[in-house]
Parts: structure tokens; sequence; C-alpha cells
């Protein structure tokens, strides 16, 4: 896309909502469940104690220690598929960086103007970005330094349907393809953009197997057949349109790593 060969942020947003987001391992509670239920090892894995080599095994709190990890090959609606296994590290790794490109390119900066590509939560130097969606079509940009805001749309809304206000009064937009020109912002000066979200059915095929899901803006709230082991997609609470906060210390970097 920075190339010029394309648009393909709405890609970006699709898959980093959610095989990217769904993919991190943040609950171990299932795994100990299929252990108690006396799941084993195929064959292949079943590594005795005597042959773990503790210069780089370790059979010590496993599922523990790999809360945070993200998973090497998941199906479609379940983050372990039932066989083989279902952790790599180099999943992790990549996924760590990926986690960097992605805080880092939401937005952009040239010094005079601030270009949101992902409707992502997001601090900065510039401007602070809250973002309500899946609850709601609405992102907030809080200016903290004098710049000019251009705000990327996705493609699920209609663009005559944004409506652009600072402080509590409505400001007319310029389109440039999908961003919104939102004028100019003083420090302290706040803009909120707002638009329709809304569910939609659809039935997807994923390595030939049929699976219904609905999504709300480009966010799966609903998968169908659902997972086995750690069922993917438990979203039912982002069908409200009550957006749920979470308080949380942000840090702002006064540098870019070039990675």
């Amino acid at each position: 896309t920075e190339a010029g060969c394309g648009d393909y942020w709405d890609e970006v947003d699709r898959w980093v909502r959610n095989m990217f987001a769904e993919g991190q391992l943040t609950d171990t509670d299932w795994i100990d469940r299929l252990y108690g239920a006396g799941m084993e090892a195929t064959r292949d894995q079943d590594v005795l104690p005597s042959h773990i080599n503790a210069t780089y095994q370790s059979a010590d709190r496993v599922a523990e220690r790999n809360l945070g990890a993200f998973a090497g090959w998941p199906k479609a609606n379940d983050l372990y598929t039932g066989q083989g296994f279902g952790l790599m590290h180099c999943c992790t790794g990549n996924a760590t960086r990926a986690l960097y490109h992605l805080w880092e390119r939401a937005l952009q900066w040239d010094g005079r103007t601030l270009q949101v590509n992902l409707l992502l939560n997001r601090a900065s130097p510039w401007a602070d970005v809250d973002s309500h969606i899946p609850y709601r079509g609405q992102v907030d940009v809080s200016a903290k330094v004098a710049l000019a805001l251009a705000v990327r749309v996705p493609d699920w809304t209609d663009p005559t349907a944004v409506r652009c206000q600072v402080g509590e009064r409505d400001r007319g937009v310029e389109w440039s393809g999908r961003y919104a020109q939102a004028g100019t912002l003083k420090p302290g000066e706040s803009a909120t953009l707002t638009f329709p979200i809304t569910e939609r059915a659809e039935q997807i095929y994923v390595e030939k197997e049929r699976y219904n899901i609905v999504r709300r803006g480009n966010e799966v709230v609903s998968i169908d057949p659902p997972g086995t082991y750690c069922p993917l997609y438990q979203r039912a609470h982002y069908r409200s349109d009550a957006t749920m906060w979470k308080q949380a210390e942000r840090f702002v970097s006064d540098e870019a790593v070039h990675w």
C-alpha cells in the first residue's frame, strides 16, 4: 500500500481484528482440561521426561509459561486442531514483530498531517486515538500538537454517512480516496468521527470447510460451527453498542525503530 500498488488497509484491518488477535493464547485453562480428560500426545510427540534436554526443553508449568504466545496452525474456529503441536515459537517471534509494525503504521506523521490508517487505539506524541469499534462506529482523535487530520474510513461503511465534530461543532470533511480530511486541530482539540456500523451474515470456506460467520464492521463476532478445544470468536460482548473501556497506562515512545 505504501508503495502505491493499491489500498489494502481493509485487508490488514480484517486480519488483525480476527485471526491475528484470536491467534494469541490469552487463557490456558482449556489446556489443563484436556490433560485432565486424559488426552495424550500422538506418538511422534510423546517425549518421555528422561528424554528432555534441559538446555532447550522443559516440562515445568508449560501452559502457564506459554501465555501470550501465538498459535502455530489454528483452525478458522479453534486455536488447536486436536493433533500435532498447537504452538511453535517462530510464530510467536513473528507475531510480536507484527504487533510493532501494526502499532507503528496505524498512524503516519509527516510533520504537519496526521494520517490515521487503522482505527485502533493508539497513543502518540501527536495525538491519541480512541476507537469505539466494533461497539460503535466512532473514533476520537485528541490532538497534542497542531495538525491536519486525515482518517481512513473502512470500506464497510458509506462515506456519505460520516459525520465529523470538533468540540461540539459539526465540521464538513473532504475526501481523498477513503481518507476523510477533517481539517486542522489545535493542541487540546478533539475530533470525533461517527458512521454507521452493522452486522452482516456470511458463509465462507476455509480449507474446504464451510463456516457461517457474523461480522460487525470487520470484526467476526460469531462463527458456526464452534471450535472443540479452544473455540475462537467468543465475542458476544462485541454485539452491544455500549463501548467497554479498559483503563490502561499507555507508553508514548519518542523514537521510532526502523525494523
